[in-house]
C-alpha cells in the first residue's frame, strides 16, 4: 500500500472515532463505573454510648435535722412513757399494740412477738426493773425508692442481783407503717442522742464539703486515659487527683471514681444515719452508683460532724 493510501485509512478510522465520541455524548449513553462506598467509609468505629439511669435521691435540703431529731425523741419519750406503766408491756400482745400507737402498724406482727421474747426475762419479773430507752442513732433511707425513717435503741434493765442488760433494738418505719423490728442482745458503744445535741444539725456542713469533693474529683479525660491503661490507680495524674480531695482516708476514692466513670455527679444519696459518739460526731452518707441500666454499686461515705470533714469512702 503506497503512502496516499496508508493515510486514507489512519484519518478514516480517526474520523469514525470522533464520530462515535459525538454519538456517545449526544446520546447520553455514557459507561457506567460503580465506586465502592467502603473506600469513603471511616475504619474507625462509633461505640454506642450508653445511658446510665437517674436514681432518686434523699433532699438533704428539704430535711430539718433539729426538728427529724424532735420527731425522734419524742417517740422515744413515748415508749418510755409506756414502759412505765406495766399494763403496756404485760403480754406480747399488750407490747406490740403500744408500738404500734407509736410507729404505725407493723408490716409483720411476728417481730414483735420475736421482741418480747428476748426481753421476757426482765419484763416478766417482778423483781427485774425497767431502767430507760434511749435514742442512739436515727436517720432516713430509701428503700425500694420510698423514703423510711430508721432508729437504733437501747433498752435497758436491772435483774434480781442489779445487774444492767441492754438489748440493741432496731426499728424502720414512715407516717403509716412499721415496716421492720429487730432486736439483738447487748448494747452499742455509742452515746445517747437527745435534744441538747444541736450540733447534729450538720446537713449544709456535709453538702458543703460532698460538693468540693465532687467538683475537685471529677475528671472524665482522666478516667478515659485509665480506661485505657487498664484503670491503673497508681498513674500519676490519679494520685495527684486524690491527693486534691478533702478526705482523711482517700483509699476508697478510687473505687468511687471507677464506678462513676469520672463523673462523681452520677453518685447518688440514698440515705444517712446519725450518732452521737463522744470523740467524732459520726454521721454515715449513704449513695448509689449506677454502673449499667440495671446494676447499682453502693458506697458509705462517713463524715466528722465536729471536724466538718469526710473521713473515709467505701463501697459495700
Amino acid at each position: 500500500m503506497n503512502t496516499s493510501k496508508k493515510w486514507l485509512v489512519f484519518w478514516g478510522v480517526l474520523a469514525a472515532l470522533f464520530v462515535g465520541s459525538f454519538g456517545i455524548i449526544l446520546s447520553g449513553n455514557f459507561p457506567q463505573f460503580t465506586i465502592p462506598f467502603s473506600v469513603f467509609a471511616s475504619e474507625d468505629k462509633t461505640e454506642k454510648k450508653e445511658e446510665l439511669p437517674k436514681l432518686k435521691i434523699v433532699a438533704l435540703r428539704e430535711i430539718n435535722d433539729q426538728e427529724l431529731l424532735k420527731q425522734q425523741t419524742e417517740k422515744v419519750a413515748a415508749l418510755n412513757q409506756a414502759f412505765k406503766d406495766n399494763a403496756s408491756f404485760s403480754s406480747s400482745q399488750a407490747m406490740a399494740d403500744t408500738i404500734e400507737e407509736i410507729y404505725g402498724a407493723a408490716k409483720d406482727e411476728k417481730n414483735s412477738f420475736k421482741l418480747y421474747r428476748k426481753i421476757y426475762p426482765m419484763v416478766s419479773s417482778e423483781e427485774s426493773g425497767f431502767v430507760t430507752v434511749s435514742l442512739i442513732g436515727f436517720g432516713q433511707r430509701l428503700v425500694d425508692d420510698q423514703p423510711m425513717m430508721i432508729q437504733r435503741q437501747i433498752w435497758s434493765f436491772t435483774d434480781t442481783s442489779g445487774a444492767r442488760h441492754d438489748y440493741t433494738v432496731s426499728l424502720r418505719f414512715n407516717d403509716q407503717e412499721l415496716t421492720a423490728l429487730t432486736a439483738e442482745e447487748g448494747g452499742e458503744a455509742a452515746s445517747v442522742i437527745t435534744n441538747d445535741d444541736t450540733y447534729l444539725d450538720k446537713s449544709a456542713d456535709f453538702e458543703t464539703a460532698w460538693s468540693e469533693l465532687v467538683r475537685r474529683g471529677t475528671d472524665i479525660q482522666l478516667y478515659r486515659e485509665m480506661k485505657k491503661d487498664g484503670m491503673d490507680s497508681d498513674q500519676t495524674e490519679f494520685k495527684a487527683l486524690e491527693k486534691s480531695i478533702a478526705v482523711t482516708d482517700p483509699s476508697g476514692f478510687f473505687a468511687l471514681f471507677d464506678a462513676t466513670r469520672g463523673d462523681l455527679t452520677h453518685a447518688y444519696l440514698s440515705g444517712f444515719y446519725h450518732t452521737n459518739t463522744p470523740t467524732d460526731g459520726q454521721s454515715d452518707y449513704y449513695f448509689r452508683v449506677p454502673t449499667s441500666e440495671k446494676k447499682v454499686a453502693e458506697f458509705l461515705v462517713v463524715y466528722d460532724r465536729l471536724q466538718q470533714k469526710i473521713v473515709s469512702i467505701n463501697r459495700r
